[in-house]
């Protein structure tokens, strides 16, 4: 048996897994920015020296940031799942030079993947708009007169 087509065949999806890496890592730090200027807002609310007006970017922001977080979390979720499904795809791979049904396993996982790939793209997109809706909201109160 030959087994460097095996490998070579096996190793392919695992390109997806370094590529949806990237993504996790840049999505991970977009994550912990929200986190930061959530405590950040959190801080200042409970200053005493907050303006109602202060205090209500603060709220309408803390919606926006929320909504936010909570795709980026939804994103990560899916794109983990994408690394888990590749994986999985790549060791049925393998399984199927032994078992030739595997190749069907192997197939299906590797869609799912691709599924859960799109699904957190999907949610990183409108991340990467309600992040543009945060600043325009801001900018709007603060610098309308520049």
């Amino acid at each position: 048996m030959d087994l460097l087509p095996i490998i070579t065949t096996t190793l392919a999806p695992l390109l997806l897994i370094s590529a949806t890496g990237l993504l996790i890592l840049g999505l991970g730090t977009r994550l912990g920015r929200i986190i930061d200027r959530l405590r950040e807002f959190s801080r200042e609310a409970r200053s005493s020296e907050i303006s109602s007006e202060r205090m209500k970017v603060i709220l309408q922001q803390k919606k926006i940031l929320l909504s936010r977080g909570k795709m980026c979390k939804n994103s990560l979720v899916h794109y983990h799942l994408t690394v888990m499904f590749t994986a999985v795809s790549s060791l049925f791979i393998f399984l199927s030079a032994v078992w030739e049904p595997f190749q069907y396993f192997a197939l299906s996982t590797f869609i799912f993947a691709l599924i859960t790939l799109f699904i957190g793209s999907v949610y990183a997109v409108i991340e990467i708009t309600y992040s543009y809706a945060a600043v325009k909201k801001e900018a709007d109160v603060y610098l309308h007169n520049l």
